[in-house]
């Protein structure tokens, strides 16, 4: 395949080394496209995402990037109108808009789900510029557990959900469906395949209510054991709704199995139903879903190209962008959790002047 994108990756600050070798290696596999999905939604995400995602959109020369930008909701921007920060974000050069609002941990600390009015104005401008979103929206069902089947990592990060403070995965499906209803013609996204890789009918009947609605196969790893466990019939819906469904890997600069990660996506679609090590997570054994051709190049390039505006990315409006950097750098002034955002800023601001 000569083409082939990934829909999801993260490129949280850090060292530039580290942002230039996740972007080397996924360029390596043969990766051609990909979209940064950026998180300043969540109370410790970093205040420059959606600056250092648009930076490297810009100069990076070996895939086209475009950026999906995220509206901040626990910093000094909070209080900018969301449909004001997301006319800025697209003018600055976003191609789509993340929302990380419906993970558990997240929604908890905004107290209000995505269907809150209080969004109504926001949505209505990305539905009627039909600009495409991606929303993750609940977690493994196992996070409500008792932790048993969690990576440390996972634990760590404070993805257990069982203590009767988070709303339950019911209470996540209900309020994102709610805002579909509010807005059916939305370009929506909806990661991880909504977790619902136990429910293939009800993953079906979403996909039937709601023709707006595509769904995206960035792991976790429990996603492709559900897979495993009826290669027949997800099989044959991965057939039937092959132009509703991205490849997407979660790879990220903080990691070191990026390339483990898209092998894993690709050879679960494209593996027969015999047994193999998972790649990424070699203790685990999965079976493929053997797809057609032309299912596998819809998931791995032509979707992609479909719901987020063709090949070309939108221009990263640079002058735009070191005024924002300038200002945001004057915001955060001397706030002790900002000092690793106010270096970057200012070795952007050098590197660009």
């Amino acid at each position: 395949m000569k083409r082939f994108a990934d829909s999801h990756i993260h490129m949280a600050l850090s060292d530039p080394d580290r942002a230039q070798r996740l972007l080397d290696t996924i360029a390596s596999i043969g990766v051609t496209d990909t979209a940064i999905q950026c998180i300043v939604s969540s109370p410790k995400a970093e205040i420059v995402y959606n600056l250092s995602a648009l930076w490297w959109k810009s100069k990076y020369d070996k895939m086209r990037i475009k950026v999906f930008g995220s509206v901040h909701e626990f910093d000094v921007y909070a209080d900018i109108p969301y449909d004001v920060q997301v006319e800025k974000l697209l003018s600055l050069g976003c191609d789509g808009i993340k929302f990380i609002h419906m993970k558990p941990n997240v929604r908890k600390a905004l107290g209000k789900g995505l269907d809150h009015p209080s969004y109504d104005k926001m949505f209505e401008l990305l539905e009627k510029r039909g600009t495409p979103v991606t929303i993750h929206s609940g977690d493994p069902e196992n996070f409500w557990g008792t932790g048993e089947g969690q990576s440390a990592d996972e634990v760590a990060k404070g993805w257990t959900y069982a203590d009767g403070t988070y709303l339950s995965c019911e209470e996540h499906y209900r309020e994102t469906l709610a805002r579909l209803d509010k807005n059916p013609k939305l370009n929506v996204i909806l990661a991880h395949m909504f977790f619902l890789s136990e429910y293939r009918e009800r993953a079906e009947e979403i996909l039937q209510k709601y023709p707006n609605v595509k769904l995206d196969l960035t792991p976790g790893w429990e996603m492709y054991i559900a897979f495993s466990k009826d290669t027949e019939g997800w099989h044959d819906f991965f057939e039937k709704y092959s132009e509703r469904i991205l490849f997407g890997t979660d790879s990220g600069n903080h990691k070191d199995n990026n390339a483990e990660l898209n092998r894993l996506v690709y050879s679960a679609i494209t593996h027969d139903s015999s047994e193999f090590p998972m790649p990424a997570f070699p203790d685990k054994v999965i079976r493929g879903l053997h797809l057609s051709d032309r299912a596998v190049e819809n998931i791995c390039y032509n979707n992609y190209i479909r719901y987020t505006g063709g090949e070309t990315p939108v221009s990263v409006d640079m002058a735009g962008l070191r005024e924002c950097a300038a200002q945001m750098l004057k915001d955060i002034g001397d706030m002790p959790d900002r000092q690793d955002s106010a270096r970057w800023l200012e070795m952007f601001l050098e590197a660009t002047k």
